[in-house]
């Protein structure tokens, strides 16, 4: 799932939950004595509450896959390098998968190299 596609999941669930709390409170308080001026700065905490955890989890999209498939015929040599150069804190290590087959000198790398 693209990171774009988690904040827009990210930005519809903290509205989702500013309703779930504000429209039962104000329909279901006696006499409409709380005003949105009390209902709306409560609910709006727990909606920005939820938006900074579920945008935490936005920004936590995986670093990629690599995939390498390597073959000489002969005696030629095979260098493979896969996986996140300069990777930031908090992202995944990448999911790397390397096949590598020749008579020469085989020399495969994989994960983060930070």
């Amino acid at each position: 799932m693209s990171v774009a596609v988690r904040w827009i999941l990210a930005v519809a669930a903290s509205v989702l939950i500013f309703f779930l709390i504000a429209v039962p409170w104000a329909l279901l308080v006696p006499g409409g004595d709380d005003p949105w001026d009390v209902i709306a700065p409560v609910a709006g905490v727990a909606a920005a509450g939820a938006l900074a955890g579920l945008g935490w989890w936005a920004t936590q999209g995986g670093s990629g896959s690599v995939y390498q498939s390597a073959e000489t015929t002969g005696t030629g040599n095979i260098d493979q390098i896969g996986g996140s150069q300069g990777g930031t804190a908090g992202h995944p290590p990448a999911s790397v998968r390397q096949k590598a087959k020749g008579g020469g000198n085989i020399n495969q790398v994989g994960g983060n190299r930070s």
